[in-house]
């Protein structure tokens, strides 16, 4: 009998790493693409962000923007970095008179964030 051959339906070896490949070539480009879509989310996000508190303090959007980067990706994804991010922006706000709640800059964050990921969504889904 040759290799391969069997009961109908089943696959011979070579076929079975084949599948296993692929299935795990698919399993990589996931996740590359989800970590492409989460860079792209908080990038937008930061863009966002320090367009609103350049408003507010009436500094260049393009400075605030340099800054959020170096802070965001000089630290960790996840709910310490953004803690972090939040802590220096109520601050640096602080300095120039502009005082709000950690729930109201949480608020706005929270709202720039899901912006950021309709934008991010509508360009994927205009790509495609």
């Amino acid at each position: 009998m040759e290799v391969g051959m069997g009961f109908p339906g089943q696959m011979g070896p070579s076929s079975f790493l084949d599948a296993v490949r692929a299935k795990g070539l698919a399993s990589e480009f996931a996740a590359v693409a989800a970590d492409d879509r989460a860079f792209r989310i908080r990038a937008k996000r930061n863009r966002l962000m320090a367009e609103w508190v350049a408003d507010l303090t009436d500094e260049s959007d393009s400075s605030w923007f340099r800054l959020l980067l170096d802070i965001d990706f000089a630290r960790q994804e996840g709910p310490e970095a953004d803690r972090f991010l939040l802590l220096k922006i109520r601050n640096d706000l602080m300095g120039f008179g502009v005082f709000l709640s950690e729930a109201a800059l949480a608020q706005s964050f929270a709202g720039f964030r899901e912006t950021a990921r309709r934008c991010v969504d509508g360009e994927d889904s205009a790509r495609r």
